[in-house]
């Protein structure tokens, strides 16, 4: 398969989008009470796919931390998201950091779960956390039309990897399942919920689950910067469990994963 352009593959009973990427890498970091969320883990992503694509980045991790630093205090604002963005281009590169937009759950969310559905694509190059104009397009375009929270994708196997700006995990027979790291961008909120499930020692199976089998599973919910870890109440007119007790168990544990780490931070600033 050619990785210069952009292609589409016809499947059965569906239209399966390779989708190529453009020359942005990027970062989006949460910033709770004025603390940078998990920051030496994004660093550490966006080394991870500047290395995937080939490209030397010269800044240290100490300025990167202080860049995050100034803009709050500049902005004045403690609370929202910093994009972390390094764009290529035949004439230059340039880096910008910046306040973007978000779009948090409210309580009911987490309580009553949140709605989905299937989006039959796949990234080209899912490890590295590039800008992808045309599968973030298609997936905007499906969730504003189906008034979704969110897409999830299908590859070309029938497999739903991921959803389209967030990590899906399944539950089934009180066995967590998310695709496994190669398939994904390994999302740094996925990284935590898997420390987690370890920690409670829950059983988790890095193995994608099916499209056509999703009815057999219990409960799923979504892992990201912005929702943390987020109930799923339907993908299409499937419905599932938001009160899934291990679930619940597992926010939990999250939540208190996040406040021991604002606590140390705040000591260390």
């Amino acid at each position: 398969m050619s990785k210069n352009k952009e292609e589409v593959i016809n499947k059965p009973k569906h239209q399966l989008e390779i989708i190529n990427s453009d020359q942005s890498v990027y970062e989006v970091i949460r910033i709770i009470g004025g603390i940078a969320l998990f920051l030496e883990d994004h660093f550490s992503r966006f080394q991870q796919s500047m290395k995937i694509l080939g490209i030397s980045f010269e800044m240290d991790f100490q300025n990167f931390k202080r860049n995050i630093i100034d803009l709050v205090e500049k902005e004045k604002t403690l609370n929202g998201n910093i994009m972390f963005k390094y764009s290529m281009s035949e004439s230059e590169n340039n880096f910008t950091f910046s306040f973007v937009p978000h779009n948090y759950p409210g309580p009911e969310d987490y309580l009553h779960g949140v709605t989905t559905d299937l989006f039959f694509a796949e990234r080209e190059n899912p490890n590295a956390k590039v800008i992808q104009t045309i599968i973030r397009d298609g997936a905007n375009q499906a969730i504003a039309k189906q008034k979704l929270y969110e897409v999830l994708l299908v590859d070309g196997d029938g497999l739903i990897t991921e959803g389209s700006r967030s990590n899906v995990f399944f539950v089934k027979d009180n066995v967590f399942f998310t695709a496994p790291a190669r398939k994904v961008l390994v999302g740094i909120t996925r990284n935590k919920v898997m420390e987690c499930l370890t920690e409670l020692e829950f059983i988790v199976v890095e193995e994608a689950v099916s499209h056509s089998e999703i009815s057999r599973c219990d409960a799923v919910f979504l892992t990201g910067t912005s929702p943390g870890i987020l109930p799923v109440r339907s993908i299409g007119n499937q419905i599932f469990n938001t009160s899934h007790p291990l679930v619940i168990k597992l926010m939990e544990q999250y939540n208190n994963l996040i406040k021991k780490y604002i606590q140390i931070e705040k000591k260390i600033i």
